[in-house]
């Protein structure tokens, strides 16, 4: 054998092979006719030990042929759900479109954000991946909204005081909850007894307006009027009757009459004279310290709204009317039995939605709960009713007097 020289160059090693072999259709069929002709009693690992494939990879042929018959002969590619190119617009870019902080030209047309992003793709391209990546995500119309009342709408409500009365239940309470395993809401241990509806036990009063609004009052009229049952009218003597016939009917008319009842009172009924001693003086009272507040030296004219209750006196000129007039308060026209006109009792549905949520044991508690709920009642959310009067007018005129309802009230 002749020595080796420098000038034969170096061997070069042969790649290994691949420990990975791709196993064609024509694999599978030479392992199944071998497998169908194996000696008996030879096992898989026996039979996969000087042969290929591996015996995981025979386990799960049989596995498929066993499930799928004979289309596990084949040799099966997996195949991608995304069919096509990859697409040049990415989730996380459809994210920033949508996204307030990160896209500044979110109201601009779609040709105008491809550029301003350099996203390199078509209109159509980019709504396609926006459905596709986003809950819904396309440009949609914008919605507006005056940050301020109008001139012309501030300048005839401003200056108005919009009072109302409520009444308040004190048995209405939020439905409670307790913690529990599911399945024993039923349970005796589970159930607590619901106490009764006493009705109006409380009323309160108060005042808002364009710069602010006035604290909860409570009060009760002793001198409720209490309604009774009428009585049937009493005979009267005929023509064709005798003395004895007629003291018969007399006696059973008064038979007939109903025995003396207590009749409670609604709760909910304020005579004139309770009105105009306890509540108007309130109201006056705020309207004249709002007239000392004169902006660049003007004098304001301050109006008053109030419902048409009949405590009110709107029928006809009574005590209340009188105690406007001597105090210079002129009121504002206002249909009677239109709460729809009237911010104030938004403001007071704002307050019994709230309450309902907490909870109270007592008379004084629950007077406690319903003052704190009103102080957290903010300025803007009582702008915001006052802004809608214009469109709630015209949208009462429209409808005829029916009901009307807002996103607000």
């Amino acid at each position: 054998m002749a020595p080796k020289i420098r000038s034969a160059g170096p061997i070069t090693p042969q790649k290994p092979k691949s420990s990975h072999t791709v196993y064609t259709t024509r694999h599978r069929i030479r392992f199944f006719d071998a497998w169908d002709t194996r000696a008996p009693g030879l096992s898989l690992r026996q039979f996969c030990q000087d042969r290929d494939p591996d015996f995981g990879t025979a386990s799960r042929w049989l596995r498929q042929r066993n499930t799928f018959g004979s289309p596990a002969y084949r040799r099966t590619r997996r195949l991608s759900n995304k069919l096509g190119r990859p697409p040049i617009v990415s989730k996380e870019q459809c994210q920033m479109l949508v996204s307030p902080l990160r896209n500044p030209v979110r109201d601009q047309a779609y040709k105008a954000q491809i550029e301003f992003h350099k996203l390199g793709c078509k209109k159509r391209s980019l709504q396609a991946r926006l459905k596709a990546c986003t809950k819904g995500g396309q440009r949609y119309k914008q919605a507006y909204i005056k940050k301020e009342i109008s001139r012309q709408n501030k300048r005839k409500r401003q200056y108005i005081f919009f009072s109302d009365e409520a009444h308040l239940d004190t048995s209405s309470q939020a439905q409670g909850y307790i913690l529990r395993e599911q399945g024993t809401r039923t349970d005796a241990e589970n159930i607590q007894e619901r106490g009764e509806r006493t009705g109006v036990k409380l009323h309160v009063f108060a005042w808002v307006n364009w710069w602010g609004k006035s604290k909860l009052y409570f009060y009760h009229d002793e001198e409720e009027y209490i309604e009774r049952p009428p009585r049937p009218p009493k005979p009267r003597t005929r023509k064709y009757e005798t003395t004895d016939e007629f003291e018969a009917r007399l006696r059973e008319w008064e038979a007939s009459l109903p025995q003396e009842q207590v009749v409670k009172p609604k709760g909910n009924a304020m005579t004139q004279k309770y009105y105009t001693e306890t509540l108007l003086p309130v109201h006056a009272k705020a309207l004249h310290q709002a007239r000392l507040v004169r902006p660049n030296g003007e004098l304001k004219r301050w109006l008053f709204q109030e419902d048409g209750d009949p405590s009110h006196g709107k029928k006809k000129r009574g005590m209340a009317q009188v105690y406007l007039d001597s105090n210079w308060i002129p009121t504002l026209v206002h249909p009677p039995q239109s709460p729809d006109l009237n911010p104030t009792e938004e403001v007071r549905n704002i307050l019994k939605q709230r309450v309902r949520r907490r909870t109270w044991r007592n008379i004084e508690e629950y007077k406690a709960v319903c003052q704190d709920e009103w102080d957290k009642i903010t300025l803007e959310e009582v702008r915001a009713r006052i802004i809608e009067m214009l469109d709630r007018c015209k949208s009462l005129v429209k409808t005829g007097g029916a009901a009307i309802k807002s996103d607000l009230w």
